[in-house]
């Protein structure tokens, strides 16, 4: 009895020296990631101990390491046991190796203090949350076994994880936030986004990454395959990463931050207008990813925003101004070819869906599951990813019955919410995206993304 209650008291030391324990085998492949992951770990103790409240502390490290890619590959086999098959065609996928995420240890944390603190809803009566979550769980993991696919239950585990512990966040919202809080997730907000704009500016600048791996920073090379670059007016230009792997998702964690921006303005009683300089430091460093979807996705937030403040104002004096660049204006001419690449991947998926409607190909298995359907790219290069709509991408991977499911409990998610214009828009912006890219279904940082713009 005395061993538990010394257990329950200092369950958070206990718990950090596992998790220190368990990178020793990261040793080998980089000291600086392992150094990095432990300090995360002391930031998150130091938090816990001066909130005194370790939801507020795991919450505030979720925003921190929401924007590093430090990851962690699981071996492809075990003692001679094969647990995942990352070739097709003799070309290695990464969608296909099993790989843990900063942000997977992120969220776990998030959801043993709120197992800690007894914040976590289990009501079984009627039409519970906690009942379809399990029916889900039992599905993807029968899904999992009949397709002899490690690679699905492990991501079927993250979904699971994500949803659950998301699901106990909104619950627990409105005693996790209060005008000390808002204070700092403004500041450590902006901060970051400062930082992540300055590493995309000299990625950019320099045509190269800047070799802070380490920190989730992706190796590219301007003009190199595998790296996201384009041609503007004969020049080459390496996008924006920030620390995440694809311009795309740095551009889609941007939009997180205006619209968290955008949260903060309407919640923060006093200094609120501080919560526009996150809005415009984050759309400033959008235009370095030169995403145009999300340039799509930030004027249409904007353009909100600002009716939202004119219709509220008593001055009402106003400018809105838009930006089209030659990035933009060449989706509609030929100087693109992303929109083709997007359309074969859109009918392999459908293709696939037509032949596993109602239990899918498992979760993380829609490149393996092409075989002889593999799209090419107008240059010939086999498009070896996902399709690029988390709608289509959600009816492949899990079928009919997992989407119906999955679709009921995001209800949960929305029942009993109150909407607003800026609720609309984080949904606006989720449709929008999640139409021309995969990464909110796909990967661990895309899965964080949509669910804090549900909940927020």
């Amino acid at each position: 009895m005395k061993n538990f209650k010394v257990l329950k008291k200092y369950w958070n030391f206990f718990f950090s020296i596992l998790i220190i324990a368990l990178l020793i085998p990261l040793l080998s492949e980089s000291l600086e990631k392992v150094l990095v992951i432990t300090a995360i770990i002391i930031v998150w103790n130091i938090l816990g101990i001066i909130l005194k409240d370790f939801i507020k502390s795991s919450f505030l490290t979720l925003l921190l390491i929401l924007s590093f890619n430090i990851t962690y590959q699981l071996p492809c086999s075990v003692f001679g046991i094969q647990l995942a098959d990352p070739y097709v065609n003799g070309i290695i996928v990464n969608y296909l190796i099993p790989t843990i995420s900063i942000l997977d240890l992120g969220v776990f944390l998030l959801l043993i203090s709120m197992c800690s603190q007894r914040k976590i809803d289990l009501k079984w009566k009627g039409f519970s949350f906690i009942k379809i979550f399990l029916i889900l769980g039992i599905y993807l993991i029968i899904q999992s076994v009949l397709k002899s696919s490690f690679l699905s239950f492990f991501n079927s585990i993250r979904l699971l994880l994500y949803v659950f512990t998301f699901y106990n966040l909104l619950k627990n919202l409105k005693e996790i936030f209060d005008k000390k809080m808002y204070s700092r997730i403004l500041i450590g907000s902006i901060l970051l986004v400062i930082f992540q704009g300055i590493l995309a500016l000299l990625q950019f600048s320099g045509g190269s990454s800047v070799g802070l791996s380490f920190l989730g920073e992706s190796q590219v090379v301007n003009g190199m395959v595998g790296s996201s670059f384009l041609e503007l007016s004969g020049a080459l230009y390496l996008r924006g990463y920030g620390a995440l792997p694809h311009p795309n998702i740095f551009s889609g964690w941007l939009i997180f931050n205006i619209l968290l921006g955008w949260y903060l303005f309407d919640n923060m009683q006093r200094r609120r207008d501080y919560s526009i300089v996150l809005m415009a430091i984050s759309s400033i460093v959008l235009i370095l990813t030169f995403s145009r979807i999300s340039f799509l996705v930030c004027g249409i937030i904007w353009l909100s925003f600002v009716i939202k403040v004119f219709v509220n104002a008593k001055n009402k004096n106003f400018v809105f101004l838009g930006l089209i660049s030659e990035r933009v204006l060449n989706l509609f001419t030929n100087g693109d070819t992303s929109w083709n690449d997007r359309v074969n991947l859109m009918r392999t998926s459908l293709v696939m869906i037509k032949e596993n409607i109602l239990t899918g190909v498992g979760l993380g298995n829609f490149t393996s599951s092409m075989e002889e359907n593999i799209p090419r790219s107008d240059k010939g290069i086999l498009l070896l990813q996902p399709v690029h709509n988390i709608f289509l991408l959600i009816v492949s991977e899990i079928g009919l019955v997992g989407t119906g499911l999955f679709s009921t409990l995001l209800y949960f998610f929305f029942k009993n919410r109150k909407w607003s214009l800026r609720f609309v828009m984080c949904l606006a912006s989720i449709f929008i995206i999640g139409t021309f890219d995969h990464y909110l279904f796909s990967l661990p940082q895309g899965l964080g993304l949509f669910f804090l713009l549900i909940v927020i």
